[in-house]
């Protein structure tokens, strides 16, 4: 055709269809995907609320905690099992030798659960900004990925502290058989 001339009905129809397809697939967006998207947007705003690193960094050093007490208590039970007296030097000294491991363990925890935090609400914050400019994004980070991580990392830490304790090594022959015992048996 020379440009003159009018249009073919079924080149219309296509044109119709297609525009159709796309208001519904807009209309769509619009009902569906700007609402999770606005949700996304508000839990990345809160956060960088104060304090919202809070509970992650707590959750971690309760979870790291936990694992050393169940440590302890199969300790006292090895300690009670070869007659040790509870207040002799070697008991208080092991003692006091983990408990200190405990808490350098629950203060790494925490710091690396709030790193890992701090690091989370930076990479939602690209992501909405990557969504305003309607690239791509990984909108669904790996938080369960990361606090299992640090946990593993805590475990294998109280492995390593419960090994050295001279009352869990000549009840299990080696600490190692009685952390599997209590939970410890993961690594990292």
């Amino acid at each position: 055709m020379c440009g003159g001339g009018g249009s073919d009905p079924k080149e219309l129809e296509s044109k119709e269809a297609l525009a159709q397809q796309a208001a519904n697939a807009l209309r769509r967006y619009g009902e569906v995907f700007v609402p999770l998207e606005n949700m996304y947007i508000n839990d990345t705003k809160s956060m960088f609320d104060k304090g919202a690193s809070d509970d992650a960094m707590a959750s971690a050093q309760n979870q790291t905690s936990a694992i050393y007490e169940q440590g302890f208590n199969d300790m006292r039970g090895a300690q009670f099992a070869q007659g040790l007296d509870p207040n002799s030097g070697r008991a208080v000294g092991e003692s006091n030798a983990l408990r200190a491991a405990q808490a350098r363990g629950m203060g790494l925890a925490g710091s690396d659960a709030g790193l890992g935090y701090t690091d989370a609400a930076y990479q939602n914050l690209g992501n909405v900004i990557a969504m305003g400019q309607g690239v791509q994004t990984q909108a669904v980070s790996g938080n369960i990925d990361r606090m299992q991580s640090s946990l593993d990392r805590a475990g294998a830490a109280a492995k390593r502290d419960f090994q050295s304790s001279q009352s869990l090594a000549s009840i299990a022959g080696t600490g190692a058989g009685m952390a599997a015992g209590y939970g410890l048996g993961g690594g990292g």
